[in-house]
C-alpha cells in the first residue's frame, strides 16, 4: 500500500515565514514613512495658519497700517509679535514689505530632521497683496 503524504513540509513552512516576515518589514517601513509624513503635514499647517494670523493682524488694522504717520509703528509692532510668537513655535519668519504696491511676502521656515533631503518640506511662502485701505480719503 502507498501511503500518501498530507501537510506541508518544513521547507515549505520555512519560505512561507520568509516570505511573511519581508511582507511585514515592508509594512513597517511604510508605518514609518507615513507617520513622518504626517508630522511633516502637521507642521506645514501650523505655519500655514501662522502666516495667516500675521496677515490677519495687518487687515485688521489697515488703515494704520497704511497710514503714513502711523505705518511704521504700527506695521512693525504687529511685525515684531509675530516673529516672536512663531520664533516661540521653534520656527524661523521672515517678511518683507513693500509699500509701492503694498505686497507682502511671508515667510516660515522649520526644521524636521526627518527629512534632511528636501528643504522644500520645511518652507512655506505666503504672498500677500493688500488693498488700498481708502482710509485717509
Amino acid at each position: 500500500m502507498k501511503k500518501t503524504e498530507k501537510g506541508f513540509t518544513l521547507f515549505e513552512v520555512l519560505v512561507s515565514l520568509f516570505i511573511i516576515g519581508v511582507a511585514l518589514l515592508g509594512i513597517a517601513q511604510m508605518e514609518v514613512y507615513i507617520l513622518k509624513s504626517s508630522q511633516s503635514s502637521f507642521n506645514y499647517t501650523v505655519a500655514t495658519i501662522r502666516a495667516n494670523s500675521f496677515v490677519d493682524a495687518v487687515w485688521a488694522d489697515l488703515c494704520n497700517a497704511q497710514e503714513a504717520s502711523a505705518s511704521l509703528n504700527t506695521y512693525a509692532e504687529i511685525r515684531t509679535d509675530w516673529i516672536a510668537e512663531v520664533s516661540d513655535a521653534g520656527m524661523t519668519a521672515t517678511e518683507t514689505y513693500t509699500s509701492a504696491d503694498k505686497t507682502s511676502i511671508v515667510t516660515i521656515r522649520w526644521t524636521d530632521p526627518r527629512f534632511t533631503d528636501d528643504d522644500l518640506n520645511n518652507t512655506l511662502t505666503l504672498d500677500v497683496e493688500f488693498p488700498d485701505s481708502g482710509c485717509g480719503e
